[in-house]
């Protein structure tokens, strides 16, 4: 019997998880708040993409885009040199504007989310980096991520999971990590399933609540620039299910 695991492609992963988070160019809503007009996830000062081997050796014989990652001043290097998972690699790519959307990597794909796991370890959706809520537009704007986004974004890291179970077991850490923070500072955590829903969850109980897209919370500038949005931007799936 041959082993899934060995079937495992990253060409074929990026190709199955292609679709842009939304319909809008959130890039062109972040960027402009955040320094030298780079949108969040594209500036290597803020965020810094981690590869696996297997892929940073399909990127390197694709692309000319990447190259490993230099280090840099505002960033705890140790840090994060520390967390990277073995087997992977840090990379920088050439910036925004040199962009080549097929060979983005699976964290420039899943970003600002991240593979949200019970404790017991299912994978109950998409949950967003608490960290980059007032430079992330999209993080203030959640209704607008696409459902098939959702869909290719579920079947990736399945896959990634199965492949890597280390990897699953350090998100699984991380879930709960999260729900600490969230813990300490009095709040829920937002997460988007599978379904079309958003949920808050209780991070001491893990209890989850359906609320509605127009409960959610805006961050940073973004709470100012949501009042000017146009209503057919921003709609919200729960009430439009209501109706």
């Amino acid at each position: 019997m041959t082993d899934s695991k060995l079937d495992f492609s990253f060409k074929e992963l990026y190709q199955e998880f292609s679709l842009p988070l939304s319909e809008i160019d959130c890039g062109e809503k972040c960027g402009p708040y955040n320094d030298y007009g780079v949108p969040v996830c594209c500036d290597i000062e803020i965020v810094v993409p981690a590869a696996y081997d297997l892929e940073w050796e399909y990127l390197q014989a694709e692309t000319e885009l990447w190259h490993l990652w230099q280090g840099s001043e505002s960033i705890e290097q140790n840090e994060l040199i520390r967390d990277v998972q073995p087997g992977q690699q840090l990379l920088q790519c050439q910036g925004h504007q040199s962009c080549q959307r097929s060979f983005r990597s699976i964290t420039c794909r899943a970003f600002p989310f991240y593979p949200y796991l019970d404790r017991v370890g299912n994978l109950l959706g998409l949950a967003y980096y608490r960290e980059y809520r007032d430079q992330c537009w999209i993080i203030s704007n959640l209704s607008v991520v696409k459902a098939e986004y959702k869909e290719q974004f579920q079947r990736a890291f399945e896959k990634i999971f199965q492949r890597y179970p280390d990897t699953k077991e350090n998100f699984l850490h991380f879930s709960g990590y999260m729900r600490g923070q969230a813990a300490d500072a009095g709040e829920g955590l937002t997460l988007l399933d599978f379904a079309g829903r958003v949920l808050r969850v209780n991070p001491i109980s893990e209890q989850v609540r359906e609320i509605s897209f127009r409960d959610l919370e805006s961050y940073g500038p973004f709470g100012i620039i949501k009042e000017l949005v146009f209503p057919d931007e921003v709609q919200d799936p729960v009430q439009t299910k209501k109706n």
